[in-house]
């Protein structure tokens, strides 16, 4: 097993440890992440309460595995949504697969790019409330222009090419060369997008709920958890020091997915360069 093979194994492992440990502690020794807790505040770690308490009396534990969920669910939507709105679009404008629309897109396009990145959430949190579905949305509407433009640009590049130009002469519709060729060629670029903006996604959903303006208490959020914890660094280090190594895991842990995929992928397009040389090299020799 070679290293790459052997990272995203330790990765997936990893991944599933985690899953499985946080269900069964939930299922059988997690206490309600928003009730406090009849008993001593900011309680340090022990055996009832394995991280500590807050200064309700609340369990850190469960509390951090709810935000740890809620916050990576909510960014992960968001940037599904993101993509999927901005790659499909960006794909439409850019190969013109329908005029008539092509103007109205890039219209909407140029408003993603009006707003600043950090307002744009705070206007759609003031429409559609500060919930799951106001944090979604906000995250989203926030970063799909990232998609759209990136992803314009490459088909428009794209459209020049000998495979693009012999599928269309082939009798394919613009779509079906969207779909079958563009796509595909599109899709490195795509997931590494993803995994800045998710990163982005887990940064901004974090530093809205830190400032109170996030998902509204008493559900808990990284950013939440080191709001209330803070004040408390001092006498119960606990309430801040788990939530923000959360937070910085998280965000390292996305940041190596994405190295390691761009690395992967530039491995691989030497590779195909390095063999269309040689074939272009063997063609010469045999004439």
């Amino acid at each position: 097993m070679n290293t790459s093979n052997r990272y995203w194994m330790i990765l997936l492992s990893a991944a599933v440890v985690f899953i499985v440990l946080s269900l069964i502690y939930m299922q059988w020794f997690a206490h309600d992440p928003t009730t406090p807790f009849e008993g001593p505040k900011l309680d340090p770690p022990s055996a009832d309460f394995w991280l500590g308490t807050d200064h309700l009396g609340r369990d850190v534990s469960s509390r951090l595995i709810y935000a740890t969920y809620l916050t990576l669910g909510l960014a992960l939507l968001a940037v599904l949504l993101a993509m999927t709105a901005g790659t499909l679009l960006g794909m439409l404008a850019g190969y013109n697969v329908v005029p008539l629309l092509t103007p109205l897109i890039l219209f909407v396009g140029q408003i993603s790019i009006v707003f600043p990145v950090r307002m744009l959430p705070l206007l759609i949190i003031t429409i559609f409330g500060n919930g799951p579905l106001g944090m979604v949305l906000s995250m989203a509407f926030s970063i799909w222009g990232q998609f759209f433009w990136l992803i314009h640009d490459e088909t428009k590049a794209l459209r020049g090419r000998g495979f693009i130009r012999a599928g269309f002469m082939l009798g394919s519709s613009k779509w079906g060369i969207v779909r079958l060729h563009i796509l595909p060629h599109l899709l490195p670029t795509v997931v590494l997008l993803s995994t800045i903006c998710f990163r982005t996604a887990i940064g901004v959903i974090s530093t809205l709920s830190f400032l109170g303006i996030g998902i509204s208490p008493p559900t808990p959020t990284w950013g939440s958890m080191i709001a209330d914890g803070h004040p408390y660094i001092i006498q119960a280090w606990w309430t801040i020091v788990f939530p923000t190594l959360a937070l910085a895991c998280s965000i390292l842990m996305v940041n190596s997915i994405g190295s390691k995929l761009e690395q992967r992928w530039k491995h691989a397009d030497t590779s195909k360069l390095e063999r269309r040389e040689l074939g272009e090299l063997n063609t010469t020799t045999s004439i």
